[in-house]
């Protein structure tokens, strides 16, 4: 059987699916990209147990067959020499000719019967809601960075999505710093769910998803969610531990308030890292009459330098982790930032000035490590 198709798409779609290949497996079948020709289209697809992925693109031809292609066709492709790619498929061999151009490639192919292709039924999957694909991109970024990656706290190796009253919120947390984002939406009135999903899942999302407008259908029941967008459907297993409740750790009221540029903090706090030491990346702030001081040393040597703020409040000085800073402002897109500061053993909050739909909290450090 011979398949014609372009080179880039074809790709551009191996790609896709290569970033959910597992990086070792005891079940040598799921090591493989598992490929569907149909009439009028292909499908490649992949997964590593935890989470599945397929992607469709058209197809001008009437052939049939399934097979599993070595990973190493990702490389061949990203080489490849010429606009259009021609695939021949011995589908009772399990040999693929891949030719372009003067290039020529043979690849050892095999069956595709065990492949689990099962785990991406959405049929079987029971709410669903719709958002637009840019809006929960931006949501997620605001927030899964949060989530711990420590094996021994698998709670938080997750974010919640929960959705009560119309409102949606994602949050998390590594117990040190947290984050919650909102944002409604009528067509969701009625609806309640709590789901627990992998962060490392969002992290593979974002880098797949775009900012477009086109909307993404989330569809889930008490195991599975699954994101159908474009061409594009991924699906995860959700975590079954429970997620406590992180509400009682945001103070009501601060003590000294800021609001800050938050490119003139972000360029300072990173001024500072380059001299801050210990596994804390320690960098001091002392609040005084509208100015934040940002002070940093160690053992290369040492830097100081101000900002100018709008305040109000007490003075104050601590100790914070300066990762903690730049992780949030490296995601989010706003001019200022506000920060409430609850007494030098109290939190920071982080909001954007006059919004009530975001909140990052970050704990300080006690004393320079």
């Amino acid at each position: 059987m011979q398949i014609n198709i372009d080179s880039s798409t074809f790709k551009k779609c191996l790609e896709i699916v290569e970033k959910i290949l597992p990086t070792r497996s005891t079940m040598p079948v799921i090591n493989n990209i598992y490929f569907d020709v149909n009439p009028g289209s292909l499908v490649l697809a992949a997964t590593n147990l935890e989470m599945f992925i397929r992607v469709s693109m058209s197809y001008q031809g009437a052939e049939k067959g399934k097979i599993l292609l070595p990973p190493k066709i990702v490389d061949i492709m990203r080489y490849f020499p010429t606009p259009e790619v021609t695939i021949n498929v011995n589908w009772d061999n399990k040999r693929i000719e891949i030719l372009g151009g003067q290039a020529q490639f043979h690849l050892f192919g095999s069956d595709p019967e065990d492949f689990p292709t099962t785990f991406g039924q959405e049929d079987n999957l029971g709410q669903t809601i719709e958002i637009e694909q840019g809006l929960l991109k931006k949501m997620l970024r605001m927030v899964v960075f949060a989530a711990s990656t420590e094996e021994s706290r698998p709670a938080f190796n997750g974010m919640l999505i929960s959705l009560e009253g119309g409102v949606l919120t994602f949050t998390a947390s590594d117990t040190y710093r947290l984050a919650v984002k909102k944002t409604n939406d009528d067509r969701w009135n009625g609806k309640v769910f709590r789901l627990l999903v992998p962060a490392r899942t969002l992290r593979e999302f974002l880098r797949i998803a775009d900012d477009s407008q086109h909307p993404v259908k989330l569809k889930f029941d008490s195991s599975i969610l699954s994101f159908e967008f474009g061409n594009i459907y991924f699906a995860t297993r959700l975590l079954e531990e429970k997620y406590p409740d992180v509400s009682g750790v945001i103070p009501k009221q601060y003590k000294t308030r800021i609001i800050v540029d938050s490119k003139l903090l972000e360029d300072t706090v990173s001024r500072a890292n380059l001299l801050a030491e210990g596994k804390n990346q320690a960098v001091y702030f002392a609040i005084g009459e509208e100015k934040l001081h940002i002070k940093a040393s160690g053992q290369e040597g040492r830097m100081e330098e101000s900002l100018a703020v709008e305040m109000e409040g007490e003075l104050l000085e601590l100790f914070v982790n300066s990762r903690y800073i730049l992780d949030l402002i490296k995601q989010i897109d706003e001019e200022k930032l506000s920060i409430d500061f609850h007494g030098d053993g109290g939190p920071l909050i982080f909001r954007i000035p006059g919004r009530q739909d975001y909140l990052y909290l970050a704990l300080p450090i006690k004393k320079f490590n």
